[in-house]
């Protein structure tokens, strides 16, 4: 396994890792028939300094700025992202796509997957989600796919987020013209966030699903335009009480964490059923 994991991360860094993991680890019963197409499993944190560069990995959103420092690390084969109490912007995010989209690594259906851990405290908003490439190059409308987001409040601190957002800019302003909120909660009273467990959404044309260590939890219809476009990868460690940015009411918590021991892409074997798009 490890001779694979060390060929994997050295196609990452050329582009190759779609190829070379078709060979790798089985899917999960979900993705029954797909094949691996991306994965990193943080051995190290393959990171790219300053936007530039063939990297896996990148800084922040294209609408915003890094904060400074940046709390991101990979250490004994785990990711972590951390929130400070007083950095700006109030999360710590990398995605697979560079801010100006010329270097991405982005997806159209599959079943994604990771294995994560997160702080479960007020202010808690850790988040794993996808974003259309499109989106950078200014289209007018854009799908949002939340494959998890949290809250760590005690109202919430045991329930599952996952949404999809249909979102129209006009006249430079974004509107969330239609979710699936109000159906996008599923709770689960017995189970630590803060311990490890599996998130993963099948994305097929038409229907999400959400699932919690393998299991199906939610569904959901998409929007017409998420069979249009394509989309990356997004982690972050974000702090937002009561879905709020930078709302810090009621935290105590000088810093939020999130890790990750791995992520994976899987894909139909059917080209016509799914896209990639490594640039």
């Amino acid at each position: 396994m490890q001779h694979i994991k060390a060929i994997a991360l050295a196609c990452a860094f050329f582009g190759l890792v779609e190829e070379v993991l078709a060979i790798g680890p089985q899917p999960p019963s979900q993705a029954a028939n797909y094949s691996l197409v991306f994965y990193d499993d943080f051995t190290n944190l393959n990171l790219s300094p300053d936007g530039s560069g063939q990297y896996p990995w990148f800084k922040d959103l294209w609408w915003e700025t890094a904060p400074s420092p940046f709390n991101a690390s990979a250490t004994l084969s785990v990711l972590n992202l951390t929130w400070s109490k007083g950095q700006t912007p109030p999360e710590t995010t990398i995605s697979s796509c560079s801010a100006d989209g010329l270097r991405c690594r982005a997806f159209r259906y599959g079943y994604f997957e990771a294995r994560m851990k997160w702080d479960v405290a007020t202010g808690a908003w850790p988040a794993f989600w996808m974003i259309p490439l499109e989106s950078i190059w200014g289209a007018s409308e854009a799908g949002e796919l939340d494959i998890f987001e949290g809250q760590g409040d005690p109202a919430d601190a045991h329930t599952f987020f996952g949404t999809v957002h249909d979102w129209v800019t006009t006249n430079g302003t974004a509107m969330d013209v239609a979710n699936n909120n109000g159906k996008n909660a599923y709770v689960m009273s017995t189970v630590d966030f803060s311990q490890w467990h599996t998130y993963g959404v099948l994305w097929i044309p038409g229907r999400v699903t959400w699932y919690f260590d393998d299991n199906p939890i939610l569904t959901a219809v998409t929007y017409p335009i998420f069979d249009q476009q394509e989309y990356y990868l997004v982690f972050g460690a974000q702090e937002g009480v009561d879905w709020s940015a930078g709302n810090t009411t009621g935290v105590t918590a000088t810093s939020l964490n999130l890790s990750v021991d791995w992520v994976k892409v899987w894909q139909d074997n059917e080209p016509k059923k799914r896209t990639i798009i490594a640039l």
